[in-house]
């Protein structure tokens, strides 16, 4: 693989999994401790991280290495309706059960008055 389509795909990843969380550049920038115009110039594939900078991206992602380097994760995806059932799945798999009943409450009524 050209190093020019390890480093899109490295920035594709890094932004797929910012946006999965909710996150701008700016906030990710912040709790990685990196600058907010180079984390832009990741994504874009402008610049080369080292793997330092990918441990603290990672961590600061709250992801596993194995989760963010998998093939199976399609990381082009997110205008579908898929990537926002992914974020919502990821969100709450990590919701205890009382917590979980409640947004699946929630998700119900909202389901049922988008459909009136």
């Amino acid at each position: 693989m050209e190093s020019s389509k390890i480093e899109n795909n490295i920035g594709e990843r890094i932004k797929y999994f910012r946006l999965s969380k909710g996150l701008s550049q700016e906030k990710l920038a912040l709790i990685a401790g990196l600058n907010p115009a180079f984390l832009g110039h990741l994504e874009r594939g402008l610049k080369s991280p080292t793997m330092k900078t990918i441990d603290k991206i990672i961590e600061a992602l709250g992801i596993k290495y194995s989760e963010f380097f998998s093939d199976e994760t399609d990381i082009t995806d997110t205008e579908s309706r898929q990537f926002y059932i992914d974020i919502i799945n990821r969100c709450i798999t990590r919701l205890p059960e009382d917590k979980l009943k409640t947004v699946a409450d929630i998700m119900l009524k909202i389901t049922e008055l988008t459909e009136n």
